[in-house]
């Protein structure tokens, strides 16, 4: 029942509402209210709105964000592009360094290796010349048949027409200075300068140099044989025939130098010799100096002889190349007596230069190196002390200035 009646209640409110309120308004006094009459619905939303300005400026906003996009997009193509070429370039140059690292390691290993092999160069070309020095030559074996034929008679080696051969510079018919051919202690007889100026005995000149007419930057071979011209002039007389002589006696050494301004000096040795060639010439007797000159050999024992392709100084560097000779060098001086003929002052220590006497730098004029047999004096023990005997000492003062005045007397 309750239902019927509720159904009846709204049935009456909808028929209210729809009926025309116009008819029934003025009854009760209630202003009817105007309905709007609806218009027809024409174009879309936005007219309805007015937003024509704002969707406008919002699309170019969007046209613009998708320009700006498309121009970030190229830019970030052509920048990746860039990065994938540089991550490439250094790639590459990791690439070069790293092989330009290997290239100088490796170059490195072969300059210790290069090193290495040029000092085992050096000593075998050292243990080929020694065993060079050792091999059967065909001067040992014209020897050994000379001395068996000199079984039947003393054989003497063929010298020119006209020469006599003397025994050396101390032979009796040699009475003044000059050139001879002598045997002494050498394989063949030699031609040399044999000067009688300083008495007692007789020197054998080993090297003679005046006016620079002979080239004395040689190699080993030439000054183990001997060069130049034996007859009077500039000569090596060689390292095979001072060896034998020096081994055959105990000698001095006298070396005389004359610079342009004929200043005359001299440096005297009491004991010199030379070892053999089998270990390279060295020093092996140097000592009692004496002379104005002063001594620039100095302590030269066991300094081996050394040319410029045969480097055995004592120095880090070639002297024999720096001085441009051949001598026994030790640090490259305190003499060259066989360097270049300079002509007085040099600039350097390539020319023939005794340091103690013109300087390093002052290349001499004349130098003679001499050797001299010592004289073997008799043994005798004198009963009493005679007045000669306390006058030793004058009388070497004596001989000294008397030396001192040949020198200056004859010159070289």
């Amino acid at each position: 029942m309750k239902l019927i009646v509720l159904v009846f209640a709204v049935g009456c409110m909808a028929s209210l509402c729809s009926a025309d309120t116009s008819a029934i308004a003025p009854k009760y006094g209630v202003k009817p209210v105007p309905v709007p009459n609806p218009k027809p619905k024409v174009g879309s939303d936005i007219d309805k709105c007015g937003c024509h300005e704002i969707v406008g400026k919002l699309k170019r906003v969007e046209a613009n964000l998708l320009k700006l996009i498309l121009n970030l997009r190229n830019k970030y193509g052509s920048v990746y592009s860039e990065l994938l070429d540089m991550k490439k370039h250094v790639k590459s140059v990791s690439w070069y360094v790293g092989q330009t690292s290997q290239t100088s390691e490796v170059i490195n290993e072969q300059l210790v290796s290069s090193s290495l092999t040029l000092a085992q160069i050096m000593q075998s070309i050292r243990e080929l010349t020694i065993n060079q020095q050792s091999l059967v030559t065909k001067t040992f074996l014209t020897e050994s048949i000379l001395d068996l034929e000199g079984r039947h008679g003393e054989y003497r080696p063929p010298v020119p027409e006209g020469d006599i051969v003397y025994t050396s510079c101390d032979d009796e018919r040699i009475t003044q200075t000059g050139t001879y051919l002598v045997q002494d202690a050498f394989g063949e007889p030699t031609k040399l300068i044999c000067v009688l100026d300083f008495q007692p005995g007789a020197y054998t000149v080993i090297q003679n140099r005046q006016d620079g007419s002979t080239d004395f930057y040689r190699g080993y071979s030439d000054y183990k044989a001997g060069f130049g011209e034996f007859d009077g002039g500039d000569y090596w007389l060689g390292l095979d025939r001072i060896f034998n002589m020096t081994s055959s006696g105990d000698y001095e050494l006298f070396i005389l130098m004359e610079d342009f301004e004929k200043n005359v000096s001299y440096a005297r040795y009491d004991n010199f010799a030379i070892g053999s060639g089998s270990d390279f010439y060295p020093i092996t007797k140097l000592d009692g100096f004496s002379g104005p000159a002063g001594d620039s050999l100095g302590a030269r024992v066991g300094v081996l002889f050394s040319a410029f392709d045969i480097d055995l100084d004592n120095s880090e560097s070639n002297c024999a190349v720096t001085n441009r000779g051949g001598f026994w060098y030790t640090d490259c001086g305190m003499c060259n007596l066989n360097g270049l003929y300079l002509k007085g002052l040099s600039g350097g220590t390539t020319g023939m230069f005794w340091e103690t006497f013109r300087g390093a730098n002052y290349s001499l004029k004349k130098s003679r190196m001499m050797v001299k047999r010592k004289q073997i004096e008799p043994t005798t023990v004198p009963a009493e002390t005679t007045p000669a005997e306390t006058t030793a000492p004058a009388a070497m003062e004596t001989a000294t200035e008397t030396i001192t005045d040949t020198i200056v007397a004859r010159r070289i």
